[in-house]
């Protein structure tokens, strides 16, 4: 049987075709949408693009509750109140002719006081040109063809070029409006000073009435609104007013400053003082609406980010002792002037706690004579610079001790000393004496001949002092003190002092004995601190705490910082040297012949130095008063530092009493400082302590 043959033949594979075909379709798709794309973004790129850029989002700030200042004991004395006010808020589009119709209707409902209206020239011009549009084109063009007869010169006009050539083509008789007129222009001015959307303060603290009347007529009134507005006040009036210092609108000098972190033009903020210093702690979080807004227009409702309120604020003083030295300062300004002391207008004083640094209390108080009332100049302790008088005698005693011109319990006679002419002497010829008796009695004959020992000027007066050399010792010595140097304190800004280049001994001399240099009641509190302490300067400080918003109030006391002592230096003088200094402020207060007795009647043991030192009178104009003959009027600067207790400080104190020709009364204002910080009464003098 044959056998069958059969061929196997090929089977073909249709794979390839398929992957082709696949290939062309999505290379094609590929194609299509290349081409579409191109077309968005070559043909209708810059439509779309001005279409975006119609949809943006913004923020609308609203204001949180400033933080509030306490006492170190919790009583309140810088409050945040809250005032309902009317508010706008503007879009990007509103039209000037809607924001003087808005304005119109405002005036209408509510009474700007005059007092209130911070219109300028530049507000009355832009009012005018709103409302006499036709006119102003027409005295435009007359002036620029005027000005520019040929049309290229006109073509190329600047927009401000342009603005300045229409502003002065309106005449004073053009802006000599009525108080209605200047009303609405006044309340144009508030609704224009900030950003688009940002809340623009017309009128702070609106009445029942205006509110009522705005609420029924919202649907007229677009932008405006009736809002909480937070306000400072301070229940312990005058006391440290000024030490608080401001919150208001941001100066125009710093504009830049408060844009770049992010404030709105409008935003109140603290402008001096521990509101500037803490302004961050105590301004909290704002609260925003935020807006998706088309073409400058608000779409939708808003999206709220919450705010926080901000912080509060614990600071060293005690309000009440701060009160009481107030009212010393007060009775010993009028008691100088009963004695005859004239010109004697203000004084000043700081107490603080000589091992931490805390402020205890700080007054400054100014009296002005036509009104026979008193005001708070607290500020001054800071920012005024007055000679000390016999108060650095201590450091002048250390620095001498220390430099090796003079050795402890050293005998000089205290005798007048003529040089090149020139006689100087203390206030009375004292004889031979220590240098704790010449601290006791306050001489100034001991203290020429340090100054002339470290100058190296010989008893004969012959010519070659190192001057110079001297000179940069002591201010050395002085700055380790903190006198002529900022002494930290949690401030913006303080006076360093002023500080002279002595040129011959007579000056040096004068340096010694605080009749040179100038120095703040601050720097010299620090100073007396330091000799307290054992010779630590510490840095004084007003913060004690910082504390979650309203967490007093609510009992809760949260802390969220503490300030810590902080040591600046320790001065270069030996333990025994300081103990020696310090004793002879201990015998001004309890020696036979102490110049501040009158404190060791408080029972409490105390050491303190008087000064006085001779000055210039100077008018409130700031320039020196002359007699009749022509010659500058002199006084005295009447001055005291001292601590107490002797062993263990709780308290040291710098008292100024410029133009106090009376030189116990300072003595008397120590006397009271610390019978009022002890809350003792004075004890009899035979029974005092030792």
């Amino acid at each position: 049987m044959a056998k069958r043959i059969t061929v196997k033949g090929k089977r073909r594979n249709h794979l390839p075709l398929r992957l082709n075909l696949m290939f062309f379709v999505v290379f094609l798709l590929f194609a299509i949408l290349i081409f579409r794309l191109g077309v968005v973004q070559i043909v209708n790129g810059e439509k779309i693009s001005r279409e975006v850029q119609k949809t943006e989002m913004i923020a609308s700030k609203y204001e949180v509750p400033r933080g509030k200042i306490y006492d170190r004991d919790g009583r309140l004395l810088v409050d945040t109140i809250s005032k309902y006010s009317i508010v706008y808020r503007r879009s990007q589009n509103t039209k000037v002719d809607e924001r003087i119709e808005i304005a119109s209707r405002l005036a209408a409902i509510i009474n700007l006081p005059k007092d209130d209206w911070k219109v300028t020239e530049r507000d009355m011009k832009d009012y005018w040109v709103a409302v006499n549009s036709e006119e102003s084109d027409r005295r435009y063009k007359k002036a620029v063809e005027k000005r520019y007869p040929n049309a290229e010169e006109q073509n190329k006009l600047s927009i401000s070029e342009q603005d300045q050539i229409r502003l002065d083509t309106i005449t004073k008789k053009d802006i000599d409006f009525d108080d209605k007129t200047m009303e609405i222009i006044a309340i144009k001015h508030n609704m224009e000073v900030g950003y688009a959307l940002d809340p623009q303060l017309v009128k702070l603290g609106a009445n029942a009435k205006e509110m009522a009347i705005i609420d029924e007529n919202l649907e007229d009134l677009k932008g405006v609104s009736v809002e909480p507005f937070y306000e400072r006040s301070y229940p312990y009036e005058g006391t440290l007013r000024n030490i608080f210092g401001k919150y208001s609108k941001i100066p125009a000098e710093q504009q830049a400053e408060f844009k770049a972190k992010g404030y709105s033009l409008n935003d109140r903020v603290g402008t001096s003082f521990l509101e500037q210093q803490y302004e961050d702690l105590l301004r909290g979080k704002p609260a925003y609406d935020v807006y998706e807004t088309f073409n400058g227009e608000p779409v939708g409702e808003p999206n709220r980010e919450e705010g926080e309120s901000g912080k509060d604020l614990v600071l060293t003083v005690d309000a009440e002792y701060n009160k009481q030295v107030d009212q010393i300062l007060q009775q010993a300004i009028k008691m100088g002037r009963g004695m005859g002391s004239g010109y004697l207008k203000e004084g000043y004083a700081v107490v603080m706690n000589p091992k931490t640094g805390e402020i205890l209390a700080m007054s400054g108080q100014k009296l002005d004579t036509a009104t026979n009332k008193f005001s708070d100049v607290a500020i001054n302790n800071v920012l005024t610079s007055l000679q000390i008088g016999s108060t650095i005698k201590g450091a002048t005693v250390a620095m001498g001790l220390e430099e090796g011109v003079i050795r402890q319990n050293e005998v000089i006679n205290d005798a007048p000393i003529t040089i090149g002419g020139t006689k100087k002497g203390s206030y009375v010829n004292m004889g031979p004496i220590t240098d704790l008796t010449a601290l006791e009695r306050s001489s100034n004959v001991y203290m020429f001949n340090i100054a002339m020992r470290m100058a190296k000027y010989p008893s004969n007066g012959v010519a070659g002092a190192s001057v110079d050399a001297a000179a940069a010792i002591m201010q050395n010595y002085y700055s380790q003190f903190g006198l002529g140097v900022t002494t930290g304190i949690d401030l913006p800004y303080e006076a360093k002092g002023v500080q002279g280049t002595p040129d011959r001994v007579t000056l040096l001399m004068d340096r010694v004995i605080g009749q040179y240099d100038a120095f703040t009641p601050l720097q010299v509190a620090q100073y007396v601190s330091t000799l307290a302490n054992g010779g630590y300067r510490v840095q004084p400080h007003f913060l004690k705490e910082v504390l979650a918003s309203n967490s007093i109030e609510d009992e809760t006391k949260k802390v969220d910082y503490s300030f810590k002592t902080n040591y600046l230096n320790r001065i270069e003088v030996s333990q025994a040297n300081i103990d020696h200094v310090r004793e002879g402020f201990h015998r001004v207060v309890k020696g036979e012949r102490g110049t501040a007795k009158i404190i060791a009647q408080t029972g409490i043991d105390a050491a303190a130095k008087t000064g006085t030192a001779q000055v210039s009178v100077y008018g409130e104009d700031g320039i020196a008063l002359r007699d009749g003959s022509g010659q500058p009027v002199r006084s005295l600067n009447s001055n005291l530092v001292g601590w107490a207790p002797y062993d263990n400080p709780e308290m040291a104190w710098a008292v100024f009493l410029p133009y106090m020709e009376q030189e116990t009364v300072n003595s008397k204002i120590g006397h009271d400082l610390v019978k009022a910080y002890f809350n003792v009464k004075d004890v009899p003098w035979q029974t005092k302590p030792n």
